[in-house]
């Protein structure tokens, strides 16, 4: 008999046997079901603890953008001659990195800082504009290295202009987002390294409790694979139902948020809506509980096992 036919013909067997697997699985379940809602629950609050503080970060990035704070440069022209100054402004037209700027003379600079005095008399003891022309460049991005290269290379065009960049925001902002999300990992690596421990721990228990069953099924012949496969499905069951508790947890967490930092928003005349997680967010949330109930089934069973008669 061909190899690929063999195989069709053990399919349904396969089959009833991963479905016994299951169906005693969730027997057992259904027989302790307090311990078990307990189980899948603390499996959805160590999964929605750091997803809440993600959708967090990540609606701060958002509010962010809300700001206007574009980096920009200041190109101050008193030193420069306009020759110079013509070639800034054509190195300008061509950059790629350059979205916008803007010559403004000195007279329009100091015409529009009289217009912003309470008193625009007491400039009137000025004998001069002591005003230089300046070049206010907006960069097309707000990447720190990109904005410090652009700085650099227009300081480099007219070394005697003064170049100011205040791009220092950016570059702080961009490490306090990467610090968050630095946290945010080490803290949702130690509460899933948590939730494996607790699962296996609770499949471990679980299997000791029948150890009789298992010595009467090892001397039928029932193999590893076969003993262990219940609580394989144990895990994935346990793993689903804190998935979807966390994802409840979570969607409740941001509908109760949404209010107070819409309104503390609006404090800073900010229009700001918390956003719900995306359908695959959630989705993924579901996948890491199957793979975190997966792994402590796995690790709690194979330990379990060994150890049993």
């Amino acid at each position: 008999m061909r190899p690929g036919r063999r195989l069709i013909d053990a399919l349904p067997a396969w089959l009833d046997s991963h479905r016994d697997a299951a169906r005693r699985s969730l027997g057992r379940r259904l027989q302790a079901p307090v311990l078990s809602l307990i189980t899948i629950a603390v499996l959805g609050f160590i999964l929605a603890l750091p997803a809440y503080l993600w959708v967090l970060l990540d609606n701060a990035r958002a509010l962010s953008a809300h700001v206007d704070h574009d980096p920009r440069i200041a190109l101050y022209l008193d030193h420069v001659d306009e020759e110079t100054a013509g070639r800034l402004e054509d190195a300008l037209d061509d950059d790629e990195r350059v979205a916008r700027w803007e010559r403004i003379d000195a007279d329009t600079a100091l015409g529009a800082y009289r217009d912003s005095l309470p008193d625009p008399e007491l400039l009137d003891w000025l004998e001069d504009n002591p005003l230089p022309d300046v070049i206010d460049v907006v960069p097309a991005s707000t990447q720190p290295d990109t904005v410090a290269a652009l700085r650099d290379d227009l300081r480099a065009l007219a070394p005697e202009a003064g170049v100011v960049a205040d791009d220092e925001w950016v570059r702080q902002l961009n490490s306090l987002h990467e610090l968050g999300l630095r946290i945010l990992s080490v803290v949702a690596a130690l509460l899933g390294l948590g939730a494996v421990l607790i699962l296996a721990l609770a499949t471990a228990s679980e299997l000791r409790e029948r150890q009789e069953e298992i010595a009467i099924s090892r001397i039928s012949g029932a193999t590893h694979r076969f003993l262990r496969r219940p609580s394989l499905y144990g895990g994935v069951l346990t793993g689903f139902g804190g998935g979807v508790f966390s994802v409840i947890l979570l969607l409740v967490g941001v509908a109760l948020s949404r209010e107070p930092l819409t309104e503390a928003a609006a404090a800073f005349d900010l229009e700001f809506t918390l956003r719900l997680p995306h359908a695959g967010d959630l989705l993924g949330l579901i996948v890491v509980g199957l793979i975190l109930g997966w792994l402590g089934a796995r690790l709690g069973s194979g330990h379990a096992l060994r150890d049993a008669p």
